[in-house]
């Protein structure tokens, strides 16, 4: 055993380890090639050196994120305003447009942090682990924890935990596309390159982001941290530009769109007014305010809301957002595709069945020549070694071999744990040639050849695809077909199958897959993972929302038709493909049979792009879900790519949505809030939109019929601030909503539904708005006085009133609980409060001009709310009855 450092200098990691030998690295390190640093010691180092990591996902800056608000075009409006009142000295106007700006101004600001943060802080759910050798024993620690000289061990699929030497390596590839941008996979070795060597060409080395493409190896860390390779280039990077999502984006437009069709119209009011005789001064004042008034200054900080909101209610319900792009098409999926296992199952893969070779060319087998493991049946000789034979071909750790089996921590692929656990069970040792034997692994499992290989003296073992085993074993042909008829069988009870072989003779230098053949067919393994209890009722509950699940395994076909049973799919003629079906198809072929499709089967990654892009060309919205390396074309393909907690770092690096308990009902529950953020984004919209051109009307109306102005500019402003605002607010904590009606149909924001509302509603409020005021000076004569402080009051509190009912775009308003959004209730009161205490408390009269309106009139004010909540129920009505 090397002799373990008590210290090390920093400057030792600086030394070019690629250019030097194993030994070299080791001494200088103070490490062990076999049994790795000592505890103690890599807790000395880990003090050193820091943690492992440089910095956790950029957030904008305080600063830039208040910047921000003001590129806003509704926002520059409103800051124009106050300067140009402020320079007219008109100072209460000047005051709550102030006011406006900076409430709008905080309500942006915080709820923009609030949705960074949340897709920055989200990401510590999603812990990276490393598998390390201290002290001699294998272990899973978080990544963090590795200090210069800890001894790693990587494998297919899993990411470099840091910059490290190799040590010992079988076939290894690394994918190092992240750090250099080369696309092809660079294969590792153990030998020294020179010290010149730029990074491309150190073939000695792996560095820490990069992913393992093939194989498996054991390596010293050099380099932890910012001292990384991938590090460096982070420091480099001083900041991080902030992309705004496609909704935000169009909002943004949609905002200049409002902003320049409001002024222009308004310019026309403020034209007509002084070529009626009225002061420009007084006529510029009332135009800003109008201009003010109509704009909806709340609808970009509602939408930042509705997306915050959401993405920590996905949280609460175990799926972890990684951008706000994903948040937003959440909700517009059509296809959800499936693998069976982790997601459909419980990925808690029971050994069922153990059936010797000799005993599968039988016409039927006893119970005794399928063992079923909970039965506390006997193993023969013969089926014990088949188990121990499938020990050498695992990859797990064992975290604490002095207890129990029953009570052993086992990290790694739930099929191999039970593996190990029945072995276990049975007497066998697995620490003798097996768990212990880091060496033993050949070639690591990987879907592109279905099958691992271990090595045992000058004995290959081979586990993987019984069919793939069987096609390179030496069978005779009736033996051949006797044994697929029973892997079969096995396959329509439900098993999931692995096949065992040997192969005699040693292991040539370059050993490739494609050098297995004539193999010794041993025998199978049968396990059983029990569908989810959920998993029914959560494929009734989609199918309300019109979205489809497909099912897409690399299992066989008859595994497949047994779960598809057990979650109550009728599965029928046409609706399975398998993966020499599909090589069959062209593109054009496949196209015209997927809608009927519903389950995959055999299916290799490839197939699964191929599925993926075809369904997008079809016009579906499609949400995948993935678990390993091979599964990163298509989850980035996807329009939503869901990575299962358990699996690959790879998946997990590439994913939209991360699910931490890999249930398909988490990823309904995504889906479910990603359509709940549509429809209050559609609520908060319509809302806001449809009373914008309230005081264009009134006063360009006004102008036209030769009345005297309705409304002061101070009134105009108080009504926007505090009846749009507050309630638009509440709409973003909306829980309710006719989720099921948002089907692929209408996946739109502004769809046709919106439009009818907005402009239906907005005209119709608007044009009545005008009459009661002309009814009122014009043909009733009402003391102008009066008029005015009645219309201010049919204004404000028809806005207010009304968030009730767009509480639901679809449903009428007796038909569902109006109050139980408690953040819409008391913003609508809160508005209430404001308007009462404008209407009767003194000083405030005096600063707004208004004055109280007599009881009579108050009658005339609550027939004005039901009216308008008539008329918003009718517009619905109307919409729906037609459509």
């Amino acid at each position: 055993m090397f002799e373990t450092l008590t210290k090390i200098k920093k400057d030792d990691i600086k030394k070019p380890f690629w250019g030097l030998e194993v030994l070299e690295t080791v001494e200088i390190l103070g490490s062990d090639p076999d049994n790795g640093l000592e505890g103690k010691e890599a807790l000395s180092r880990l003090g050193l050196f820091g943690p492992n990591g440089f910095g956790k996902a950029e957030v904008p800056s305080v600063f830039s994120t208040f910047i921000r608000q003001f590129q806003s075009p509704l926002i520059i409006i409103l800051v124009f305003a106050s300067i140009a009142t402020v320079v007219l000295r008109e100072w209460a106007d000047a005051s709550i447009i102030i006011l406006a700006v900076a409430v709008n101004t905080f309500l942006g600001f915080y709820q923009e942090r609030k949705a960074e943060r949340a897709i920055a802080d989200l990401s510590s759910y999603i812990q990276a682990r490393a598998r390390v050798i201290r002290d001699g024993k294998e272990m899973d620690v978080d990544v963090s924890t590795l200090v210069p000289g800890d001894l790693v061990r990587i494998s297919f699929g899993a990411r470099v935990p840091a910059d490290a030497r190799v040590v010992s390596a079988q076939n290894l590839s690394v994918d190092e596309s992240i750090l250099t941008g080369e696309s092809m996979p660079v294969a590792k070795e153990i030998g020294s390159v020179s010290e010149a060597a730029i990074v491309t060409e150190r073939k000695s080395m792996i560095f820490g982001g990069t992913f393992v493409a093939e194989g498996s190896a054991r390596a010293i860390v050099t380099a932890t941290g910012s001292s990384t390779e991938i590090g460096k280039l982070a420091q480099l990077v001083a900041e991080t530009r902030q992309e705004r999502t496609p909704l935000q984006k169009a909002v943004f437009a949609l905002s200049w769109i409002i902003a320049v069709g409001i002024s222009l119209i308004v310019a026309g009011i403020f034209v007509l007014g002084v070529s009626r005789g009225e002061p420009i001064v007084d006529m510029f004042v009332v135009s800003v305010a109008v201009v003010v008034g109509a704009i909806p200054e709340a609808l970009p900080v509602g939408l930042t809301a509705v997306l915050a909101i959401g993405i920590q209610r996905i949280a609460r319900r175990k799926g972890i957002m990684r951008n706000l792009v994903a948040a937003e098409t959440l909700g517009s999926a059509s296809v959800i595709m499936v693998d069976k296992t982790g997601t459909l199952t419980e990925a808690k893969m029971k050994l069922t069945d153990i059936v010797v070779a000799k005993k599968l060319t039988m016409s039927e087998l006893t119970s005794s020549d399928i063992v079923t493991t909970s039965d506390d049946q006997t193993f023969s000789e013969e089926q014990k070694e088949l188990l121990r034979l499938g020990i050498l071909n695992t990859d797990v750790v064992v975290e604490n071999p002095d207890k129990k089996p029953d009570d052993w921590l086992i990290s790694g692929r739930p099929l191999e744990a039970n593996i190990i656990r029945e072995a276990a069970a049975q007497g066998i040792n697995i620490f003798i040639g097996g768990v212990q034997n880091r060496d033993r692994m050949v070639l690591p499992f990987s879907s592109a050849y279905k099958f691992s290989v271990a090595r045992e003296g000058n004995i290959l073992v081979v586990m993987g695809a019984p069919d793939v085993l069987l096609a390179r074993s030496e069978v005779n042909k009736d033996d051949y077909v006797a044994m697929m008829k029973q892997i079969e069988e096995m396959s329509e009870r439900g098993r999931r199958v692995l096949g065992i072989a040997t192969l005699d003779g040693s292991m040539r230098p370059g050993f490739r897959p494609e050098d297995l053949k004539g193999l010794n067919f041993k025998g199978l393994l049968g396990f059983h993972d029990p569908v989810r209890k959920d998993v029914p009722d959560t494929l009734r509950k989609i199918k309300k929302y019109g979205v489809s699940v497909v099912m897409a395994t690399g299992d066989l076909k008859g595994t497949a038709v047994a779960v598809a049973n057990e979650i109550g799919w009728d599965i029928k003629e046409g609706q399975m493909l398998t993966g020499e079906e599909l090589k069959g198809l062209d593109d054009k072929a496949l196209l015209e049979v997927l809608p009927h499709t519903r389950i995959f089967a055999r299916v290799t990654p490839e197939d699964k792009l191929r599925i993926v892009r075809l369904y997008k060309k079809s016009g579906e919205t499609v949400a995948m879900t993935g678990d390993g390396v091979n599964d990163a074309p298509s989850l980035k393909a996807a329009d939503i790519g869901i990575a299962v907690g358990s699996g690959s770092d790879v998946a997990k690096g590439i994913a939209d949505l991360v699910l931490l308990d890999d249930k398909l009902s988490t990823i309904i529950a995504a889906i479910e809030e990603g359509k709940r953020m549509i429809m209050n984004i559609r609520k908060i919209f319509v809302y806001l939109m449809s009373n914008s051109l309230d005081e264009v009307v009134l006063i360009g109306g006004a102008l036209l019929a030769g009345l005297a102005l309705p409304l002061s500019a101070v009134q105009i402003i108080w009504v926007n601030l505090f009846t749009g605002s507050l309630p638009a607010m509440g709409f973003a904590f909306d829980k309710d909503g006719d989720l099921e009606r948002l089907d692929k149909s209408s996946p739109n924001i502004i769809d046709n539904e919106v439009k009818f509302l907005t402009i239906g509603v907005g005209i119709f409020t608007s044009v009545l708005l005008f009459v009661l005021y002309w009814l009122m000076v014009g043909f009733f004569s009402v003391e102008l006085t009066v008029a005015r402080n009645v219309l201010f009051m049919c204004f404000a509190s028809y806005i207010l009133a009304v968030a009730f009912s767009f509480h639901s775009l679809r449903r009428p308003i007796f038909s569902y609980p109006a109050f139980n959004n408690r953040f819409l209730t008391v913003g609508v009161a809160l508005g209430f409060s404001f308007l009462a205490a404008t209407m009767y408390l003194p000083f405030l009269q005096k600063f707004f001009g208004t004055a109280p309106v007599p009881p009579i009139w108050l009658t005339l004010v609550a027939g004005w709310i039901i009216l308008n909540i008539a008329l918003v129920e009718g517009a619905k009505f109307i919409f729906y009855r037609k459509n």
